[in-house]
């Protein structure tokens, strides 16, 4: 990967994407590659990403997961290097994904998690990198922004090529749950040892993407400690201002809003007073995932 530098999140995925095909089919033949790092990719004529076969290239203890050996972690760790420059920093704990790794962020954390069997598989990390860098004829309802995590298991939503990556971090028992543009259900909980398997929750449509915008804009000004239960987990580690930034918010009124349902992305632009005098207008994306009926907010950018 030398001379490429620091890329944006679109284009590590694109550039990468063959190599997680390459590991996803190692593993799908009850194989491991064991070596992942940015030394054992190569890049062709072409500029296409190449794995170097295994006998090549020594493994690298910058890009080796904490317990030994495991390619998804030696790949999200290569993730992070492609979108920042540099390897996770810690050895022993959750590494912090800085903010540039952009809408990889979620895919990165889940894949750096210190527990094994709380990452994804390689397909699925293949099949998240798929669904955004595919042309959009080939998005189809690419529906979900994420895995559905079920425990420790991972399970890819109705088997579909383009499912997306779920990054739910770890649950505040103390915290409420965030709302959702979904209305409750009131039906008691079913017996588990009768009911039927669930099927995967219905991906959002783009109006109900564009109310959960406006709901959370309200919600947040109104109630800042409420509204900081709407970001997942390692948005909030990532967030540490978050309700003082939205305590000095006034009267915020949305201008505009539209969302991309395949992207598990909204969009909109606000304006507001601040406590301390002046107003402001600015453009924010929120990059949303899909936990069971609820969205949670896994990220977000401003203009």
């Amino acid at each position: 990967m030398s001379g490429y530098g620091v890329l944006s999140p679109d284009d590590a995925a694109r550039l990468l994407l063959p190599v997680a095909e390459s590991v996803a089919s190692v593993h799908a033949d009850s194989g491991r590659h064991g070596a992942i790092s940015p030394a054992a990719i190569e890049i062709d004529a072409g500029g296409r990403a190449l794995l170097v076969d295994r006998t090549r290239v020594a493994p690298d203890p910058a890009y080796t997961a904490p317990e030994g050996v495991d390619d998804v972690w030696s790949l999200a760790a290569v993730l992070l290097h492609a979108t920042t420059g540099r390897a996770p920093a810690t050895r022993d704990a959750q590494p912090v994904v800085p903010r540039e790794t952009g809408w990889l962020a979620p895919l990165i954390e889940l894949g750096l998690r210190p527990e094994p069997t709380d990452r994804p598989s390689a397909a699925d990390v293949a099949a998240y990198l798929r669904a955004r860098v595919a042309p959009s004829s080939e998005r189809r309802a690419r529906a979900v922004g994420g895995l559905v995590l079920s425990g420790a298991a991972v399970l890819v939503v109705l088997g579909v090529v383009g499912a997306a990556l779920l990054f739910t971090g770890g649950d505040d028992e103390s915290a409420p749950r965030p709302a959702s543009p979904r209305v409750a259900s009131t039906e008691p909980e079913p017996d588990p040892t009768t009911a039927e398997p669930s099927e995967a929750p219905t991906p959002p449509t783009a109006a109900e993407l564009e109310s959960f915008a406006r709901d959370y804009v309200a919600t947040a000004s109104g109630d800042p400690a409420r509204g900081f239960t709407w970001l997942t987990e390692a948005y909030r580690q990532r967030s540490p201002r978050y309700r003082e930034v939205w305590s000095s918010i006034r009267d915020p009124r949305v201008l505009s809003v539209s969302a991309d349902p395949a992207a598990m992305s909204v969009s909109y632009t606000y304006t507001y007073r601040l406590a301390g005098g002046g107003s402001r207008t600015e453009d924010i994306t929120l990059f949303l995932v899909q936990d069971g009926e609820r969205l949670l907010i896994a990220d977000a950018t401003a203009d």
